[in-house]
């Protein structure tokens, strides 16, 4: 196996040379670093990191607790994570909270008793409890603010929910349900966009709750809702008429939009010529149902890569003002909602 000192020798310059220019400590002369890049790309030298931790007191592993490992949208932005911690030299281990804030709590202490520099949590939306200051570990949220005073990196939902809407709106949709799961901040947010976007269009906004985003629920629930506008004798495509016909459905997530999708066809609702569907996250799924769902899409590559770096500035002691890092979601159409 290749040492430091090998590399030294075939790169021309001391050891402490390279072990600066590796912990970035020390900059050298563009011909000398090359020399030095080539050396270790030939002997393929691979640094002792626990060596190297003990002697920094930095173990470049970054911890991360997951709500859901189960969630496409939140792997989508692990594997962002991934990639960036990669390429500032850190790599991650990760805890999956299984959407209960008590196990979140557990994950949180379990990897804050571990040698690792800093945690980033993809919270349940329960509150944390946990104070980083007495582990005096750096750490931010993703997508769901569990604490006001940690740093989060989100989508703006309020925005994404704004934009969803007008889309409907647009598409020549008038009756437009938004359905809404549990009481999680983010589905407010999105619920309160969807308001202003129907208002502004001068129409009556609906909304719709269910406790879970289980997907054979959201489906069984569609289908007693059409079930019921039909006894009334009302048809689930009309633009006026009586309260609780609908002509489009916008899904707080695209797992409620899926299930919205399924409910509907099941009922025999022709979508989008009778109603229309929009979810939001835009996971890969998306793409596969049939008809093929639009959806709010939310940057998840610019979500991880910006919550590395802002957490690399928090490690280098940096201050970072804001509390909010606010990221823009945009409207992808498929055929759910193009019926015109």
């Amino acid at each position: 196996m290749s040492t430091l000192k090998d590399v030294a020798k075939m790169a021309g310059v001391s050891a402490s040379t390279v072990s600066y220019v590796l912990n970035g400590k020390k900059k050298v002369r563009p011909e000398t670093l090359e020399k030095i890049n080539e050396a270790i790309r030939e002997l393929n030298y691979q640094p002792n990191l626990l060596a190297s931790s003990l002697k920094t007191n930095q173990s470049k592993t970054v911890g991360l607790v997951v709500s859901d490992l189960k969630s496409l949208f939140f792997v989508d932005i692990l594997a962002s994570i991934e990639a960036e911690l990669g390429r500032q030299g850190y790599c991650m281990t990760v805890c999956n909270a299984d959407n209960r804030p008590a196990r979140e709590m557990e994950c949180l202490n379990q990897l804050a008793s571990r040698n690792i520099d800093g945690l980033i949590l993809i919270g349940t939306g329960g509150r944390v409890l946990y104070d980083t200051r007495d582990q005096k570990i750096p750490m931010l949220c993703i997508d769901r603010v569990s604490n006001q005073n940690l740093l989060t990196v989100m989508t703006d939902n309020e925005l994404g929910g704004y934009l969803g809407a007008r889309h409907l709106v647009a598409k020549g949709y008038r009756k437009i349900v938004f359905l809404a799961c549990g009481d999680m901040r983010f589905a407010e947010e999105r619920y309160i966009g969807y308001q202003r976007a129907m208002a502004e269009a001068g129409l009556e906004t609906m909304l719709w709750e269910q406790k879970s985003l289980d997907w054979e629920e959201t489906c069984r629930m569609v289908q007693a809702r059409v079930q019921t506008v039909r006894s009334a004798g009302q048809t689930v495509q009309s633009c006026g008429g009586e309260d609780g016909e609908f002509d489009a459905v916008f899904g707080c997530t695209d797992y409620i939009a899926i299930g919205v999708l399924k409910g509907l066809l099941r009922s025999g609702v022709s979508v989008p010529e009778q109603v229309g569907v929009l979810g939001f996250d835009d996971i890969a799924p998306s793409k596969f149902t049939i008809p093929e769902l639009s959806s709010v899409a939310q940057p998840k590559k610019q979500i991880g890569i910006m919550a590395v770096r802002s957490l690399m500035k928090l490690l280098r002691g940096e201050e970072i003002r804001e509390k909010q890092i606010l990221l823009q979601p945009e409207v992808i159409e498929r055929e759910s909602s193009n019926k015109t």
